[in-house]
């Protein structure tokens, strides 16, 4: 019984399959006699895989073949076609339209015969084919009126007129007819890029292989060495090589000239399951405009040029596009940072709360004294250390023989990062004697030398905890209440002025009586004893004046005394917070010191001409007369008696410069 069921079943299938055919064959007649000559190869145009176009008028055939949605030219030459050039000839092959149409019986019944139209001996035949199925279409001649030509239809029985331009757009230029892309890889699918390069292609002696790999974080080297690459430079430079085209296909095909039988340069792309791999060799002698190199794909015989310069840049791969960041470290996970060199050392310690800093700064036989970080100046440090960049690459895989030539054996900085759940990471900074230009940098991360800018380096990490002290010298309770305010010359007694804040009243309304810019004056001087902010820290204590070096000192002028209500729970207390201040060395110099607080520093431009509202016998300096001096941040660095590369090895470790 189960035998005769699939006997029956078999048996339907053949009938199934043999009706399908037959409406097919039937529909295919049905076109082809309501159609004309579109309703005869319209069909065969959308299923067709094969495309040739032969006759006297080409010269070498030309084959087209379509695998999937792709066309390729298989003859003369195999390259990929230009998608929009072979849609547009189908859509023309598919929706032509005749001007005339008769039989080949009715021009024999005039007497007449294939060869009055040119179709004895074609000058084109046009075959369109599926499989092994094809029809052939003839070409003859132009008729005597109209742009058109003749052709034989695909059964022989009739001739159509039709447009020449149809006929035309068949025997267009090959280059044309031919994409210029290169790599049809899409670059998103692009995850390994390759390089080899013999040695007239790299710099060195023998061969030079190159190879980057696509990873979850980025992309990374595999091949001459071990390093992160810049993903941005590696995208930019796969971008460049999936967009380059082709500059011209030459005629010849002498391959030791082209230096194509061993070519200077492999470029590989890897994609999903496939890759291309392009040969370049040598500088095409006949190139207009841009230089340019042969080449060809490795399994393609087709030789083009392609333009030189993306190609040259790709010779400097292996340093080109690696990572210059080599400092990598979550700034979040940070919670100490050690500066030290020969034997000082600068500690900066995250506090319990996550958010403040403290410095400490210690030396052999010295005290320690721990000051409060300033968050601008420590995240300014973080961010300049977790972007530190190479400017070159100096050695990989170095021997103890190049650490010692480096410096290393002896290094000017180095920098400890404690992290949370982390292995620590030392930086190493270092910059030989007989070296006047280059700062050498290596860390615990990898083991590789870099070279790093060393004037922006060297600013970023001084050795003075002056430099990383909150530039907020004191704040006041919001509670308090100042009820005196005094300037007066030290050297007379001279009072500048004396400001006794009545009791119930208020500063505004005390101000509202004086002269308009001694007021604003009087305000920004209220307001920098309510909150001190210096622009830098010149000495760790106070002094009875201010020493510029040994053979010259600046004596203390001017004194700034202010009487504070301190609120506190049975009675008021009355304190004095008293600052004391050279004369001006210049539009933006001038020196406060307060023994309170045991410091000495430089005001902020806003305190510097507030002062000098008072002080008339204080001639105004030239610069300011000139110009319009712009305030500057409270964080400007204290100007340098010299430069950066200008200051020796033992001069960096002194105390901060002064003004």
């Amino acid at each position: 019984m189960r035998f005769k069921f699939t006997i029956f079943l078999l048996a339907l299938n053949l009938i199934t399959f043999g009706l399908i055919y037959y409406l097919s064959h039937q529909s295919r007649q049905i076109d082809a006699r309501m159609g004309g000559l579109s309703g005869q190869i319209g069909r065969e145009i959308v299923d067709a895989d094969r495309i040739e176009l032969r006759g006297k008028e080409l010269g070498n055939p030309r084959v087209l073949e379509r695998d999937g949605a792709n066309w390729t030219i298989t003859q003369p030459l195999q390259w990929p076609a230009n998608y929009f050039a072979i849609n547009r000839i189908l859509n023309q092959l598919q929706f032509i339209e005749e001007e005339a149409s008769f039989s080949v019986e009715e021009i024999r019944n005039a007497g007449q015969s294939l060869g009055d139209y040119g179709l004895d001996n074609p000058a084109l035949h046009l075959i369109i084919a599926e499989g092994e199925e094809s029809i052939d279409l003839a070409i003859g001649t132009t008729t005597e009126i109209g742009n058109n030509v003749y052709l034989l239809g695909p059964k022989k029985e009739n001739i159509f007129v039709v447009s020449r331009a149809i006929i035309d757009s068949l025997i267009i230029d090959l280059s044309d007819l031919r994409t210029r892309q290169i790599f049809s890889i899409p670059v998103f699918e692009v995850d390994a890029l390759s390089l080899q390069m013999n040695a007239s292609g790299a710099s060195g002696n023998g061969e030079l292989k190159v190879r980057l790999a696509r990873t979850n974080n980025g992309w990374l080297f595999e091949s001459p060495l071990t390093a992160e690459a810049d993903p941005t430079l590696v995208t930019n430079t796969i971008n460049q090589l999936t967009a380059a085209k082709v500059v011209r296909f030459p005629e010849g095909r002498d391959p030791v000239l082209q230096g194509l039988e061993t070519p200077a340069m492999r470029v590989t792309l890897n994609g999903n399951k496939r890759r291309q791999t392009l040969l370049i060799g040598n500088l095409d002698p006949n190139a207009t405009g841009e230089p340019s190199y042969f080449a060809k794909l490795e399994d393609n015989p087709t030789v083009f040029t392609v333009e030189a310069k993306a190609f040259d840049e790709l010779r400097e791969a292996q340093e080109a596009l690696r990572e210059r960041n080599f400092m990598n470290f979550d700034p979040d996970a940070l919670n100490a940072i050690n500066i030290t060199e020969s034997g000082r050392e600068i500690r900066l310690q995250r506090l319990e709360t996550g958010e403040d800093w403290q410095v400490i700064q210690s030396s052999e036989g010295g005290n320690i004294q721990p000051y409060r970080a300033d968050p601008e100046v420590v995240d300014s440090l973080i961010d300049n250390l977790k972007n530190l960049r190479a400017s070159s690459f100096i050695a990989d895989a170095p021997a103890p023989a190049d650490l010692a030539r480096y410096g290393f054996n002896n290094p000017r900085r180095i920098v400890k990062l404690s992290l949370d759940n982390a292995p620590p990471i030392t930086l190493q900074l270092s910059h030989p004697d007989d070296e006047n230009e280059l700062l050498y940098a290596r860390n615990t991360q990898a083991d590789f030398i870099y070279a790093v800018e060393r004037r922006p380096t060297w600013r970023m990490l001084p050795l003075n905890a002056l430099d990383y002290r909150s530039r907020t010298l004191e704040t006041l309770p919001e509670a308090a209440r100042i009820r005196n305010l005094k300037l007066e010359r030290i050297s007379d007694g001279e009072v500048l002025f004396d400001l006794q804040l009545p009791e119930g009243s208020i500063w505004g309304t005390l101000l509202a009586e004086q002269d308009e810019k001694e007021a604003e004056a009087i305000q920004t001087l209220l307001n920098a004893v309510r909150k001190m902010v210096v622009k830098a820290y010149l000495k760790e204590n106070y002094a009875d004046s201010y020493v510029l070096d040994p053979d010259t000192s600046l004596p203390w002028l001017y004194r700034l005394s202010a009487e504070i209500v301190l609120p506190g729970d049975g009675t008021d207390r009355i304190d004095t917070r008293t600052y004391v201040f050279t004369k001006r060395q210049s539009g933006t110099q001038q020196v406060c010191g307060s023994k309170q607080l045991d410091s000495i520093f430089q005001l902020p431009q806003p305190l510097i001409d507030a002062l000098y509202v008072f002080i008339e016998d204080m001639p105004l300096p030239p610069e300011a007369k000139e110009t319009d001096v712009p305030t500057p941040s409270v964080l400007e660095p204290v100007p340098e008696p010299a430069k950066a590369d200008e200051i020796p090895a033992e001069a960096e470790t002194k105390e901060a410069p002064e003004a």
